[in-house]
């Protein structure tokens, strides 16, 4: 333990892991403006706003057309903060492998499993802060060309007799008011005569197509289907796992946030950090993190946060109220739940790392021994 063979491995590593944080931060950067614009989404097609608005009654045509619009360029802004958010990712990736490269080749004579299992206890903190601070899971529920039906039965309609009574007295009256029309054209107002029945005419030949609907619809339902084109927006969740224990640390859900935030994030860092201080100690102060360890490995609860995020995902998805219901699986769940893999593969390189200080360890004693008797001999 006299040389320094872990400081180089140790000084590119805090290196490594600088470089990685900041990928971190600007691609959590990204990631709360994809946030912001993908809910602005939900706001634009709100179920509440296109169902309560007159103008969206009224105009759909013209108002569909303004939201398309809108909405276009909100997802395009959206699509285009999840790309660079992605590449952040990507960056990370690429640096991971190149690190993991390097360290090897530093221990690769005398100490690999050394320099790999430090290798991987850094590359699992990049990972766990790409999954913590990227979203993970996109939840939404919408409904495409929505379609309210205006539909009674004519016998249920109030007053719908004394309507068709007074209809065609209307047209009657419609009837007598052109027999007047003629009369004024025969003292040679025609121009006159002209702007009268051009009135009189439009509105006589509404009266008379509203009195035969009724009459001809009398022993059928009567109304209209009126379509919201596009997608109509019922619900909208895009979080990751801080957004989440923020979200119920705000709600006063504070027990469960803790809970969340401690067996998802914090024990697993502190796994993380007690297999570096194993790594970095002697074999006898070892002995008392491996203990920690191996506790702490008892409550983490990483992997169940990780299936019941899949539970999740899958039950959403499979859910059929009406509407559809769609969920989708975010990259910042592909980065935690790489890390869920590397952490258990990191505990048996851990166990090989041990073994191979303690073969180390041997071989040095026994060096020592021979150089002690040969001294001895002389």
């Amino acid at each position: 333990m006299k040389k320094l063979y872990s400081l180089p491995g140790l000084i590119l590593s805090l290196i490594f892991l600088g470089v990685t944080f900041y990928f971190v931060w600007k691609s959590y950067d990204h990631s709360t403006k994809f946030r912001e614009e993908k809910s602005k989404i939900a706001e634009i097609l709100n179920f509440n706003d296109r169902l309560l608005s007159a103008r969206d009654w009224l105009f759909t045509e013209e108002t569909w057309k303004e939201k398309k619009a809108e909405f276009e360029t909100v997802m395009n802004k959206a699509d285009g903060h999840m790309e660079d958010a992605k590449m952040q990712g990507i960056f990370i990736i690429y640096i991971s492998i190149a690190y993991l490269i390097i360290i090897m080749g530093i221990y690769f004579k005398r100490r690999k499993m050394y320099g790999l299992t430090m290798g991987l206890s850094f590359v699992c903190m990049s990972l766990i802060g790409m999954g913590v601070m990227n979203p993970i899971l996109e939840m939404e529920a919408y409904k495409e060309d929505l379609t309210i039906q205006f539909y009674v039965e004519a016998d249920e309609i109030p007053y719908y007799d004394e309507a068709v009574v007074f209809l065609e007295e209307v047209a009657d009256y419609v009837g007598y008011v052109e027999m007047s029309i003629d009369l004024i054209r025969v003292v040679g107002a025609d121009d006159v005569a002209d702007s009268a029945q051009e009135v009189v005419g439009g509105w006589g030949q509404l009266v008379i197509d509203g009195k035969d609907y009724l009459v001809e619809n009398q022993d059928s339902q009567v109304g209209i289907d009126k379509v919201f084109p596009g997608k109509t927006y019922f619900y909208y969740q895009n979080k990751g796992i801080m957004e989440v224990i923020t979200m119920l640390w705000k709600t006063d859900n504070k027990p469960v946030a803790i809970s969340i935030g401690l067996f998802s994030v914090i024990i697993p860092l502190l796994k993380l950090i007690s297999t570096l201080i194993i790594l970095l100690t002697r074999t006898t102060g070892a002995k008392m993190f491996r203990k920690v360890l191996s506790f702490l490995a008892k409550w983490s609860m990483a992997d169940v946060f990780v299936v019941s995020l899949f539970l999740a995902f899958l039950s959403f998805s499979n859910m059929s109220p009406g509407v559809t219901m769609d969920a989708k699986i975010l990259f910042g769940m592909y980065y935690f739940f790489g890390y869920v893999l590397l952490s258990i593969v990191l505990g048996f390189f851990l166990d090989l790392s041990i073994k191979e200080r303690k073969r180390n360890l041997a071989r040095a004693e026994e060096g020592n021994k021979e150089n002690i008797a040969s001294e001895e001999e002389e």
